[in-house]
């Protein structure tokens, strides 16, 4: 799982939603939880610079750089939450 926190942030727009808020983190040990327990799924959303030089990769996440996130958004469930994960 993560070491850092991961972030989740509204890509609708419809909210004004600061990545930074404490509203909006949660703990590497909660994600790990909520995506055992089936209620969400890890984004990894770190860029294709940053992610060709990564030691280690989310295990099980749903990877899409940012670059292409808009154009992917169908391939995210709409059931579960998605706990966006960058560095």
């Amino acid at each position: 799982m993560a070491t850092a926190y991961a972030e989740a942030v509204s890509l609708s727009g419809e909210q004004d939603m600061n990545a930074h808020s404490p509203d909006l983190r949660i703990s590497p040990a909660d994600a790990d939880a909520l995506v055992k327990s089936g209620e969400a799924v890890i984004l990894d959303v770190v860029s294709s610079a940053s992610y060709a030089t990564m030691h280690e990769a989310v295990a099980g996440a749903i990877r899409i750089p940012p670059e292409e996130l808009a154009d992917r958004l169908d391939e995210l469930p709409k059931s579960r939450t998605i706990i966006a994960y960058c560095t």
